[in-house]
């Protein structure tokens, strides 16, 4: 007994005293820690080959897709006006045989979406047999299958074709392994910046396709298309020079430390007799709920922000602000560079600001670049294009761009580093998989109710001002879950956030009321209906769309709470 108390008064003192030390000297002590332990506190040859080789990986990832809404939207400079004049890409379409419209479009980016969510599956293996082996096999699976996509037949059964290669590629996905690999070897305090570059490589990979397409490149290999490969299997077929790259780079690649480690006590275990803590349904476990909840939730709203809005930005300016090809083609230069810088930036922001402070300041941003994106269409006139009007929308454009971005790439990274090593992996693959069915819903979302379905006759700037219920219930999602990981150990991050319940008396964020929240909601919901009666739909139409933001909203909403007053 007395030794038990001697115990406990020696944990106390320490913990005083580790409370007096400053920030920058707790900081060195956790340094020298992770260096006893055979950790990177500093970058060093090897990280600068992780962080290359990842980058590679992520660029072809990114551009493998962006390939597909590339090839849909437009084959080069001259289908720029026949794609304002007639939805979807002629030839693509053409290729095919079939018919270029709203729905068929929402079709074709569905189907090729689904291979991302079946891709859970294959996350396990990452954690089972290793980053390293499944690192070869996700990149060359994904480059292949989208090579193999630049060779289907013209024709209607071609499209049949092509998009079981696309499911099959977007299976293979490969970024995610890549970005973990990076977060287990980085240092503490580079965490946040090393993974944003990783993921502004796939920005990049997305502008490289885009320079590919504006240039009308065409590969010179003959087939039943004629001598040369249309532009938009071109885009596909030069997925080829990423073998060039990953294959022998591959070699160099080692296993990561904390996955070393994890195999030697699931051996000890096995040894034991005791049961395996590795599973594909390990993650769905209540004492994961946090941030499988803050993955899920966070990141499909923004990825449906996102994609909405990457998507089918040209058809409402063409549409709904009246935007020439030339306009079109001006307007989209600052946005995506605004993207292009927000990727950049990203990461030494999440590290330098914080990961929650960073995120919320981008939600609050994108809110208001949402607003400015949306609003002013309701006064266009006519078929006149107004100059004043299609600036504040660029303006809008382009705080979105940087704002959901940011947010997006903080998102990425808070559940990776709340997630143990044992589920790592194929707890990112749930969340990714949730992440980018946002990918099969946008479309019909988007092009269903801006279009026609049902007899909705909604426009697009309605469709997008609905997103601002979107940004704030994920705005509200990383307040109400989220920790702080800034220059944190992952072990640290994972024992205190998940392992640990946290005493509510002392967590201020518990004081934060639900009602703040509903206010909020109700807000947007009103303002939706307000705006939604400038549209030409009936009340009832407005009523349709408004509704499935807000149980999807209420729906999150719900989540949150469980896990808030349930678990943590």
């Amino acid at each position: 007994m007395e030794v038990s108390d001697s115990l406990k008064d020696v944990k106390i003192r320490k913990t005083k005293l580790i409370k007096k030390l400053t920030r920058e000297e707790r900081r060195k002590i956790r340094e020298k820690k992770r260096a006893e332990e055979g950790f990177s506190i500093k970058m060093n040859r090897y990280l600068w080959f992780v962080l290359f080789f990842s980058s590679i990986v992520s660029f072809f990832d990114g551009w493998g897709t962006v390939a597909i809404m590339l090839a849909i939207s437009g084959g080069g400079q001259a289908d720029i006006l026949r794609f304002i004049q007639q939805v979807g890409n002629p030839d693509l379409f053409t290729y095919f045989g079939i018919s270029n419209n709203p729905i068929l479009l929402g079709i074709i980016l569905s189907i090729a979406g689904t291979g991302v969510v079946a891709a859970v599956s294959f996350k396990y293996l990452v954690d089972k047999f290793g980053r390293r082996p499944l690192t070869l096999v996700t990149s060359m699976g994904f480059i292949m299958f989208a090579i193999l996509t630049a060779f289907s037949p013209p024709g209607p059964e071609g499209l049949i074709i092509f998009l079981i290669f696309r499911i099959f590629a977007n299976y293979f996905l490969s970024a995610d392994i890549v970005v973990i690999i990076m977060a287990e070897e980085a240092p503490d305090h580079l965490r946040g910046n090393l993974i944003g570059i990783i993921l502004a490589f796939s920005a990049f990979g997305g502008v490289a396709c885009g320079v590919i397409q504006m240039l009308s490149i065409r590969v010179p290999i003959a087939g039943p298309w004629g001598s040369f490969m249309t532009v938009w299997q071109s885009l596909y077929f030069l997925n080829i020079l990423g073998l060039i790259f990953i294959i022998p780079l591959f070699f160099f690649l080692k296993e990561t430390k904390r996955f070393k480690a994890m195999k030697k006590y699931e051996q000890w275990r096995k040894k034991k007799g005791l049961k395996s803590k590795t599973g594909w349904a390990v993650p769905l476990q209540k004492q994961y709920a946090r941030p499988m909840v803050l993955g899920c939730v966070a990141g499909f709203l923004m990825n449906l922000i996102y994609f909405g809005q990457v998507t089918f930005f040209g058809l409402y300016f063409a549409k709904e602000l009246k935007m020439s090809p030339q306009t079109i083609g001006l307007a989209t230069l600052p946005i995506m560079g605004a993207a292009t810088i927000a990727a950049l930036i990203t990461g030494p922001i999440l590290d330098r600001w914080g990961r929650i402070r960073s995120i919320e300041a981008g939600c609050y941003i994108l809110i208001v670049g949402i607003a400015l994106y949306s609003f002013p269409t309701i006064f266009v006139s006519g078929d006149m294009p107004n100059p004043l009007l299609q600036l504040i929308v660029v303006i809008g454009g382009v705080l979105g761009a940087i704002s959901v971005v940011v947010a997006m790439g903080g998102v990425v990274l808070m559940p990776l580093e709340m997630l143990p090593t044992h589920i790592r992996s194929t707890a990112m693959g749930w969340i990714s998989a949730m992440n980018r069915a946002s990918v099969i819903i946008a479309p019909f979302l988007i092009m269903y109710g801006a279009e026609e379905l049902g007899g909705l006759g909604l426009s697009y700037q309605y469709i997008f001002i609905l997103m601002l219920i979107a940004a704030l219930t994920a705005m509200y999602t990383i307040y109400m879950l989220a920790p702080e990981g800034k220059g944190r150990t992952l072990e640290e991050i994972v024992a205190t956030e998940v392992y640990t319940k946290l005493e509510r008396e002392r967590d201020e964020k518990y004081k934060q009321k639900y009602y703040i929240f509903l206010i909020g909601l109700l807000s947007f919901i009103g303002m939706g209906f307000i705006y939604g009666q400038t549209t030409d739909a009936p009340s009832i139409n407005v009523i349709i769309m408004l509704g499935f933001y807000s149980l999807m909203s209420l729906i999150c909403f719900a989540l949150i709470y469980y896990v808030r007053e349930k678990i943590m």
